[in-house]
């Protein structure tokens, strides 16, 4: 080894032992020091809104000069420099209600005491959001179709809509195509409804649409097409994710092409939309046990058949 190489290998050594010096001494100095900071005093809400509190308290104090805040709500954490004594935190919910304290920690990590606890509880959302745009389109004796357009909330991210039938609730047969499009099965032939949707926020506050009549085609079929016959599992893709398949029915009126079918899971009917002239569908079953599937086939004047064979099948959770 060189001079040049002894002394580059010196001084390396004497920075490490300086480092480590250092270190220690700051160790050291933390390990003697058992003195909490000063316990926050006077804690207070500056400003609320209906997401959003500003939080205040008077400062702490500590001998080794250097700490910091928390703000803890509802079991939440949040660290705040010395030099700051508020605290805003502005991601909460219209009308719920949170408590809050604050700690002072110092580099030793002695904590003070807690404040004085402070309660608060945002203003309730009474604002409703807009109102939709309803259009209706007929689609033969039995069925319409419901579009509309997308509300906004000054508060709430997700909207929610309710369809409403002559000014009642509809519950039964209601096709989802799409967040905002609908189609209702089973209505009666030749007669005249009046459609509005509602729009619902978060807060439970409504705003309705416009109101659509529309009146559905008359027509002389009586006659409900035969029951589905040979339903079978195709696939289980887990998670209670099945396809379904099945022989398909015939009516006196309508092609094969026409004919929708309803699957029925332990009895219930399946919210996915509805299939019509096919003979395997996809649906979802309960997880964690037996599920009893059945078909049913409708015609476009709304005649039902009979159920298919049932199919029972166990599925197992994710």
């Amino acid at each position: 080894m060189t001079a040049k190489h002894v002394r580059r290998a010196a001084g390396a050594a004497l920075a490490v032992g300086l480092a480590l010096l250092i270190v220690g001494s700051v160790a050291a100095a933390a390990a003697k020091d058992r003195t909490p900071p000063t316990t926050p005093t006077n804690l207070r809400v500056t400003s609320l809104s209906h997401k959003s509190v500003t939080l205040a308290w008077n400062p702490s104090t500590d001998n080794s000069g250097s700490f910091s805040y928390s703000v803890n709500k509802d079991g939440q954490g949040f660290t705040v420099p010395q030099t700051r004594t508020s605290y805003t935190i502005d991601w909460l919910s219209p009308g719920n209600t949170y408590t809050f304290y604050v700690v002072a920690t110092d580099k030793a990590l002695n904590q003070s005491g807690r404040s004085n606890t402070v309660t608060v509880t945002t203003p309730r959302d009474t604002t409703p959001p807009s109102a939709p745009v309803l259009s209706g389109s007929v689609r033969g004796p039995s069925q319409v179709s419901l579009t509309w357009t997308r509300s906004t909330d000054d508060f709430a991210t997700f909207v929610g809509y309710r369809i409403l039938a002559n000014g009642a609730p509809v519950t039964q047969h209601v096709n989802w195509f799409a967040e905002r499009s609908v189609v209702l099965r089973h209505l009666t032939p030749a007669t005249s409804t009046t459609f509005t949707v509602q729009a619902i926020d978060s807060g439970g506050n409504t705003a309705t649409s416009n109101a659509v009549t529309l009146t559905t085609a008359a027509t002389s079929d009586v006659t409900p097409p035969s029951a589905p016959t040979n339903l079978r599992l195709l696939e289980d893709q887990g998670c209670a994710e099945v396809w379904l398949g099945w022989t398909q029915s015939t009516d006196d009126t309508d092609p094969q092409s026409a004919i929708e079918y309803e699957i029925y899971v332990n009895g219930v009917l399946s919210p996915l939309p509805v299939g019509a002239g096919i003979d395997r569908d996809f649906v979802y079953g309960t997880a964690q046990g037996n599920n009893t599937f059945v078909v049913r086939a409708v015609d476009q004047a709304g005649n039902t058949s009979e159920a298919s064979n049932a199919l029972t099948v166990f599925l197992w959770p994710c």
